[in-house]
C-alpha cells in the first residue's frame, strides 16, 4: 500500500509532467497559458524535489555554469539606467533556465518521452492547419493575423505575430516528422499512418517556406542535413544534394532577394547595421554590457555610426545581443551550456541501441535549426523561441544521463 506522502510525491510529479507538457503543446497558441502551465510544472516540480530531499539539477557542473550565468546576467544590470526592464529580464534568464533544468529532470525517465512525441505531432498539425488557413483566407484562426508580404511574396506567421517565431517553431519540432517517417518502418505502422507522417512533412516544409524568411530556410537545411549525417540516411543526403542544386532555378528572384523601396536587397544591409552597432556596444561594455533587457534602449549610447536604418530594432543576432547586452563573460557561458549539451546528447546517441537513434538525431537537428536561426534573427530573445532553445538544451542532458531504452519512445510497452 502506498504511503500518504509517496502519493503526494507522485501526484506532484505527474502534475509538474503534465503542466510542462500542456505549456510546451500551447506555446504556439497562447503565450499568457504557456507562462500559467510553466509556472504551475516550476511549483510543483520544486515542491516535488523539496519534499523528497532531491538535488534541483543532477549535473554539478551544469548547475554551476547555469548559476554564474544568472549572477552574471544580473551583474549587467547594475548601472543599466533602466532597473525595471533588467529586472524583467532576469526574470526571463530564470524562466528559461528553469525550462532547461525541469526538462532535464522529467526527461530523465524516458517513457515521458512518448507523450511529448504526440504533443509535439498534435502541436505541429494545429500550427500548419491554421497556417494554411491564413494562405487560403488571409487570416489564420486563432487569432485572426493576418498575411504578411516581401515585395509580391506572401508571408505565413499562423498562429505567432512574426513569420520568423512560425519558422523558429518548425525548425524545432518538424524533425520529429522525420523520426515517424525514418525511424518507425521496422515497426510496421499502418499505411494510413504512414500517409498521414508523409502529408503532414510535406505540408509543413510548404509552410516553412512560405515564411519566406531566408535564415530559416538556410537552417532547416542545415538541421536536415545534420539528421541525415547522424542517421546514416543516404536517400536523404541526396534529396539535400538536389534541393541545393535546384534551389537557385527554381525559387522566383524576388523570393531569393528581398527588396526596398529602392529595388535593392534590404535584409542583409539593415543586418550588417543592426551587427556593427551590436559590436560597438560590446567594443565599450565588454565584460557586463549595456544591462540585460535593455539594448534597444541602450544602444544609442556607443552608436558611432547614427545611422538612420533600423531605430530601435533588436541586434537579429541573439548572441552578439546576448554580449552586448550582459558581456562576454555571460556569453562564452551560454556557449558553453550549449557545447555540454550537444555532448551530451552526441555521447547518448553513440551508446544508444539503433532505434533510439532517430530521435536523439532530431533532437539535435532541432537544436541545430534554432541555433542558427538564432544568428539572424531574434530566436534567443522572444520568449517563444526561447524556451524552445533551452527546452532542446535541457532535452539532450536528460537524454545523456537516462538509462537506455530497449526500444523506440513511439513503441508501444
Amino acid at each position: 500500500m502506498v504511503k500518504r506522502g509517496e502519493f503526494t510525491f507522485r501526484a506532484l510529479e505527474k502534475l509538474a509532467e503534465y503542466f510542462f507538457l500542456a505549456a510546451f503543446f500551447s506555446l504556439p497558441f497562447s503565450i499568457a497559458l504557456l507562462e500559467i502551465f510553466l509556472s504551475i510544472s516550476f511549483v510543483a516540480w520544486f515542491c516535488y524535489k523539496i519534499g523528497r530531499k532531491e538535488p534541483l539539477c543532477f549535473n554539478p557542473a551544469v548547475f554551476v555554469i547555469t548559476g554564474f550565468f544568472i549572477i552574471i546576467s544580473c551583474v549587467s544590470a547594475f548601472g543599466s539606467g533602466y532597473p525595471s526592464l533588467s529586472a524583467r529580464g532576469i526574470v526571463k534568464i530564470i524562466k528559461y533556465v528553469l525550462v532547461m533544468i525541469v526538462t532535464m529532470d522529467l526527461f530523465r525517465n524516458t517513457g515521458r518521452l512518448k507523450g511529448l512525441l504526440y504533443i509535439a505531432a498534435l502541436g505541429l498539425a494545429l500550427v500548419v492547419a491554421d497556417s494554411i488557413v491564413q494562405r487560403v483566407h488571409g487570416e489564420e484562426l486563432i487569432r485572426n493575423l493576418p498575411l504578411h508580404y516581401v515585395d509580391t511574396q506572401v508571408r505565413l506567421t499562423g498562429p505567432f505575430h512574426a513569420y520568423g517565431l512560425l519558422g523558429a517553431y518548425l525548425l524545432g519540432v518538424l524533425p520529429i516528422v522525420l523520426v515517424m517517417i525514418t525511424g518507425v518502418k521496422k515497426q510496421k505502422m499502418n499505411p494510413w499512418m504512414s500517409a498521414f507522417w508523409i502529408a503532414l512533412f510535406i505540408v509543413s516544409v510548404y509552410v516553412l517556406y512560405k515564411t519566406h524568411s531566408r535564415g530559416v530556410w538556410l537552417a532547416f537545411l542545415a538541421s536536415w542535413i545534420v539528421y541525415a549525417l547522424l542517421t546514416q540516411s543516404k536517400w536523404m543526403i541526396v534529396i539535400f544534394a538536389l534541393t541545393i542544386v535546384s534551389v537557385p532555378f527554381v525559387l522566383p528572384s524576388n523570393a531569393l532577394i528581398h527588396v526596398d523601396i529602392e529595388r535593392k536587397e534590404q535584409s542583409l544591409i539593415e543586418r550588417y547595421h543592426l551587427w556593427i552597432r551590436a559590436v560597438q556596444v560590446i567594443q565599450k561594455r565588454p565584460l557586463f554590457g549595456c544591462g540585460i533587457n535593455t539594448y534597444s534602449k541602450n544602444y544609442a549610447k556607443f552608436d558611432e555610426q547614427k545611422n538612420w536604418r533600423v531605430p530601435g530594432y533588436y541586434a537579429h543576432n541573439g548572441y552578439l545581443q546576448l554580449a552586448a547586452e550582459t558581456g562576454l563573460i555571460s556569453l562564452f557561458l551560454f556557449l558553453l551550456i550549449i557545447w555540454k549539451a550537444v555532448q551530451s546528447g552526441y555521447t547518448a546517441l553513440q551508446r544508444s541501441v539503433s532505434q533510439r537513434k532517430p530521435f536523439i538525431a532530431s533532437v539535435l537537428a532541432g537544436l541545430t535549426g534554432l541555433l542558427l536561426q538564432a544568428g539572424v534573427d531574434t530566436t534567443l530573445h522572444n520568449l517563444q523561441s526561447a524556451v524552445l532553445i533551452w527546452f532542446f538544451l535541457g532535452l539532450l542532458f536528460a537524454l545523456g544521463s537516462g538509462p537506455e531504452l530497449e526500444m523506440a519512445p513511439w513503441k508501444q510497452n
